[in-house]
């Protein structure tokens, strides 16, 4: 059988992660900084630390710019991460982008992957 880089991340999901974790990992597997994400959406980077720190939440208009960010929805964005080995699919269409646009040398953001359902 062969071992993808894939294969790898579906291994490493995390178990029930919080919010302000899944922002914090989206962000980092996004290529971006907290300054990145906070200049995109006009807010302090502050706002960005609390919310990935759980000390507060992003309001809902703030959780739709997120979600377009990251290239979620809202309610994947706000659902749990799911238990090991199972990860949702917006955690692995996530970090697939991230693993495409790293071997084909750009940012996440300029990757898009379509499922059609």
């Amino acid at each position: 059988m062969i071992h993808t880089p894939i294969d790898s991340m579906i291994e490493q999901a995390p178990v029930l992660e919080t919010l302000g974790a899944r922002l914090a990992r989206l962000r980092r597997t996004q290529g971006l900084s907290k300054t990145d994400v906070a200049d995109r959406l006009g807010i302090s980077v502050t706002a960005i630390c609390h919310w990935e720190q759980d000390r507060s939440r992003p309001k809902p208009a703030r959780l739709q710019a997120l979600s377009q960010l990251f290239g979620l929805s809202a309610t994947d964005l706000l659902s749990p991460a799911g238990t090991p080995n199972s990860p949702n699919l917006a955690d692995l269409v996530a970090r697939t982008r991230a693993e495409i646009a790293r071997v084909a040398g750009t940012n996440p953001s300029k990757v898009r992957i379509v499922i059609e359902m």
